[in-house]
């Protein structure tokens, strides 16, 4: 049986494989556009942010704009506190943190 030509795929971060949609035949269930929508089930993941924890580990983002917070210093005093500097990568866990996600 042929279904086509294989979808195109993508190896990132060395280790994880992606392989993206195309309106090809499925390579599963031979679905001649690829909608598999007989008795096949919805996919359990779309790659992206928060998919695969893996992914999110590696994963940095760089930094447009300088971000400040304000710190309570002491109880009476608030300070605003450069937290990421523009130009520079953060990880995905601080971005989260930061509030950018």
């Amino acid at each position: 049986m042929n279904f086509g030509a294989r979808p195109q795929q993508e190896v990132i971060f060395g280790d994880i494989t992606i392989t993206h949609a195309d309106r090809s035949p499925c390579i599963i269930c031979g679905h001649p556009t690829g909608d598999c929508n007989g008795d096949s089930t919805a996919p359990n993941h779309i790659a992206g942010v928060g998919a695969f924890k893996s992914i999110d580990e590696k994963l940095t983002f760089l930094v447009e704009e300088d971000i400040w917070q304000e710190k309570q210093i002491n109880p009476h005093h608030r300070q605003k506190v450069l937290v990421a500097r523009k130009g520079r990568y953060i990880s995905h866990q601080k971005a989260t943190e930061l509030g950018l996600l």
